[in-house]
């Protein structure tokens, strides 16, 4: 049986405190836990001993410190021997905003601890919006579940390691990095590198190279030609390809004897790279894509089966216009039909607007179809790229893949973790990762299967099947490949 430490601080709300470590322990038992809860006596200085010495005591395997105060102090000394849960029933849900130093301080138990557990969804929804990087890091006391992924992750095991992750874009990384940021002795650093760049421009690239014990390339971009030309012998170096590397005009400069494996995100492309590349195939290894499941889990508006969205529409080939097609169908068979087009708008990349003549032809067109139109313009809502997605797809029903061409679409994978019910467009390779459950031929075809699922029984239970399917997607079913493979584990 798994011991648990409630160790409850002091606050201005001692009850609530009170009732918030109550709950807690009822929630532990009933997942079979030993739980106890012990008050604070030390004052915020030295609180930390107090905690480690009680854990001690009661040879406890997770700890939780409920009360903001106490998290903040404790978090900021704690030692990582035990797996840390920030407890903060003393975060208001009422308010809209938390003042800066709040917000600072919450950032810094985020941080620091495993995970933090807040009253509720509008406390958690307060969270997200107000601190950088609590997506996928709070959840609520009503479920614990993310709580019993945490540990799985903690009985992981890597060597002392430095470990640097060089990317033009992290999205895809923040379960890898927290977890090694979570696993004792291992040291994570990120290092931005533009992908228009061919050499480093940072001061300190030297110094991170000889610093990292791995370099993780996320991306096959001009970094990772860079570092299979430079990395010293002696040090690994990992590369993720995410689909359109494999035919970048780079490409051909990669070093790949000096390359120890390159990670693509699904058979299918590991295929189509072999037939491309004459590369050493033992070196090339599938993990799919992930999602913090946890963090999309959660209940959905009672209209959400009248709202489609899809998250981004840059470039084209996303097919907005194939979106706005589906939209216009179903507002033939009912007007209470509403598409949330999510992203940021085309004008704000310049490597397309400035230079993509054809591409900025079939936007303005786009929106010229949209603003010639009333019934578009009531039906049809722009939304800018933000925080707190997880909160977004609370009122998203559908979710649209139209693409002509995806690696994985991720965005995907994390509307069906919340509930949402993916409508793919066919593409190859769709079906291997996503099955043909959801596949259709043309927007029209997308359109009738709405109509005919709308009703809320029918979409319910195409969204539970959604969301079952996408339990494989969660980072958890991948964490050990990732720990494998960052560790040069043999068999890898």
């Amino acid at each position: 049986m798994t011991t648990a430490l409630i160790y409850r601080g002091r606050g201005k709300n001692l009850s609530g405190l009170d009732q918030a470590a109550l709950r807690l322990q009822v929630n532990l038992h009933s997942l079979g836990f030993e739980a106890h809860v012990l008050a604070q006596e030390q004052p915020l200085a030295t609180i930390t001993d107090e905690v480690q010495a009680q854990a001690g005591k009661t040879q406890a395997q997770l700890v939780f410190v409920v009360g903001y105060s106490a998290a903040f102090a404790v978090a900021q000394q704690w030692n990582r021997q035990l797996p840390l849960v920030a407890v903060l029933p003393d975060i208001p849900s009422h308010t809209e905003s938390l003042y800066d130093s709040t917000s600072q301080n919450i950032e810094t138990i985020i941080r620091l601890a495993d995970y933090t557990l807040v009253n509720d969804t509008a406390s958690r929804s307060l969270i997200e919006y107000s601190v950088p990087g609590a997506d996928g890091s709070v959840g609520t006391l009503a479920h614990l579940e993310p709580v019993l992924r945490m540990l799985k992750l903690q009985d992981l095991s890597f060597p002392p390691l430095k470990v640097l992750i060089s990317s033009h874009d992290f999205r895809f990384t923040p379960g890898i990095v927290r977890m090694l940021e979570k696993a004792n002795k291992v040291e994570v650093r990120l290092q931005e590198w533009a992908l228009e760049e061919a050499a480093p421009t940072d001061h300190n690239h030297q110094e991170l190279m000889d610093w990292a014990d791995v370099v993780l390339c996320e991306w096959a971009g001009r970094n990772a030609i860079w570092y299979s030309h430079n990395l010293p012998a002696g040090k690994r170096l990992l590369i993720r390809l995410h689909g359109f590397e494999a035919q970048a005009a780079w490409i051909t400069d990669l070093n790949f004897s000096r390359v120890d494996q390159l990670i693509l995100v699904s058979e299918f492309y590991r295929q189509q790279v072999l037939s491309l590349h004459r590369w050493d195939r033992h070196k090339i290894k599938v993990i799919g894509n992930s999602i913090e499941f946890d963090a999309f889990s959660r209940p959905k508006r009672q209209d959400a089966p009248y709202h489609l969205g899809m998250l981004g529409f840059t470039p084209f080939l996303k097919r907005p216009d194939l979106a706005v097609e589906v939209l216009e169908n179903l507002l033939a068979h009912d007007e209470r039909y509403m598409l949330h087009l999510r992203g940021r708008a085309p004008w704000r990349f310049s490597w397309l607007w400035n230079k993509n003549l054809a591409e900025v032809d079939a936007y303005r067109q786009l929106y010229q179809r949209i603003g010639s139109s009333p019934q578009l313009r009531e039906h049809l809502v722009f939304e800018t790229q933000g925080a707190n997605v997880e909160s977004w797809f609370s009122k998203i029903g559908w979710i649209l893949s139209l693409s002509d061409r995806e690696t994985f679409h991720l965005a995907a994978a994390e509307g069906m973790a919340s509930g949402a019910v993916p409508l793919f467009l066919e593409r190859t390779g769709v079906t291997d990762i996503f099955s043909d459950r959801w596949v259709f031929p043309s927007a029209e075809a997308i359109a009738d299967y709405i109509v005919e699922h709308t009703s809320r029984p029918l979409w319910a239970a195409q969204s539970a099947a959604a969301q079952s399917y996408a339990t494989r997607f969660d980072f958890q079913e991948v964490a050990q490949e990732w720990a494998n493979s960052i560790c040069g584990v043999e068999g890898a």
